[in-house]
């Protein structure tokens, strides 16, 4: 990542993606201070392959059993917004493309 998204807390620029309401937000994985945040739906239009999970907290890896779903974000968006709708964070981890 380049230095524009670098956490104003603690200076590293190595994000997470989650999900929680509405919103999509970009935190910092090594201090969970939120580096960005946008409407889901300003990303929820792509064809991405993406595992969400119920969130384990800045830095840590998620469990296999807290997998919400696993597919093409705008094919598995309407459960992650479910999993999400009472404040629950998702964590969404894009697959590399190419």
């Amino acid at each position: 990542m380049n230095g524009v998204l670098a956490c104003v807390s603690c200076g590293r620029d190595d994000t997470e993606s989650v999900f929680r309401f509405g919103s999509y937000i970009l935190r910092c994985a090594a201090c969970g201070e939120t580096v960005v945040t946008t409407s889901f739906i300003a990303v929820l239009d792509t064809d991405h392959q993406c595992s969400a999970f119920v969130d384990a907290g800045p830095g840590q890896h998620p469990q296999p059993k807290a997998l919400v779903a696993r597919g093409p974000l705008r094919l598995i968006a309407t459960t992650i917004i479910a999993a999400a709708s009472d404040g629950t964070l998702v964590r969404l981890i894009f697959e590399p493309t190419g």
